[in-house]
């Protein structure tokens, strides 16, 4: 009697690819095929984890750096980037053979922005911050094992954060993402510790661990988190998470300044508690609804 047999399930690249977002998403996308979840289609996943390999900076890239960057097979590598360039999210270079981002990913990014209504509430409030600070104010949002900058303001004249909308910043080292870790359910926040720690090596995890544990017993206390030059040596800064009504959603908000102005003293007498003073008006502006 004729049995219908199962199809082979593509094995994992045996070769440790270089950590990225998205080889980070890659792995998150095993981990849900290994449960057996028949409603993910795991082609669009590397399709996407193809996008989310350029970084900024990045205009041209090879079929090769990209299987570097993703882990995929460069044959698989070959095949999506050609579907990718045929429906408009990549643009193909004939002369150099290599690709770049193309419009449709801005088309995507433009209307996640025009619908992410909080932004428009919080950056003259952000902006007033900034000002008072003469720092660096931004609103962020998780994405993997790293936040994604929605929104940020500057106040000094002479000071900059280099960062720009939708760069990617760690969870672990900036306020940014300790008050993101902050907003999380203790359940959430073990489970994306964990995701965070597998990525990193061996004698890096008990430092990260100690100072995440340090940074959620501050908040309990404060209502805040810090970061003294834990991310950039000469960048200070502090944060509070921003948590919807119902939980569902969680963004963060941060104040990072130059470390010989924005030293403790100041972060913990003036910035910090206006730092929560901008969530709480962000939340009554919003009613906790984004």
């Amino acid at each position: 009697m004729n049995q219908l047999q199962r199809l082979p399930v593509a094995p994992r690249p045996n070769k440790k690819p270089l950590e990225t977002a998205a080889n980070s998403a890659l792995r998150a996308s095993y981990k849900v095929r290994e449960r057996g979840d028949r409603q993910f289609v795991e082609a669009l996943a590397r399709g996407l984890a193809i996008l989310r390999c350029f970084r900024a900076g990045d205009h041209y890239l090879p079929n090769q750096e990209i299987s570097r960057r993703t882990g995929l097979p460069k044959p698989t590598v070959s095949r999506l980037t050609h579907t990718l360039t045929t429906t408009g999210y990549l643009s193909h270079s004939k002369r150099r053979d290599e690709y770049a981002l193309g419009v449709g990913v801005l088309a995507l990014g433009h209307a996640y922005l025009a619908a992410l209504s909080v932004r428009g509430i919080a950056r003259p409030l952000m902006q007033e911050l900034a000002d008072f600070a003469k720092a660096t104010v931004a609103l962020g949002e998780a994405d993997g094992p790293r936040m994604v900058v929605l929104e940020i303001c500057h106040g000094s004249p002479t000071y900059r954060l280099r960062l720009d909308i939708g760069e990617r910043v760690p969870h672990n080292t900036t306020a940014l993402g300790r008050a993101y870790l902050a907003g999380m359910t203790p359940e959430r926040r073990d489970v994306c510790i964990q995701n965070i720690v597998e990525r990193m090596p061996p004698e890096t995890r008990p430092e990260f661990t100690e100072s995440i544990k340090r940074s959620m017993k501050e908040f309990e206390r404060c209502g805040y988190v810090f970061s003294h030059g834990d991310w950039k040596p000469d960048v200070f800064a502090c944060g509070a998470p921003l948590v919807s009504r119902d939980g569902a959603r969680i963004f963060s908000l941060s104040c990072s300044g130059p470390a010989f102005e924005m030293n403790r003293k100041r972060l913990v007498s003036e910035i910090a508690p206006r730092i929560v003073e901008l969530r709480d008006r962000i939340l009554e502006a919003t009613q906790g609804y984004f």
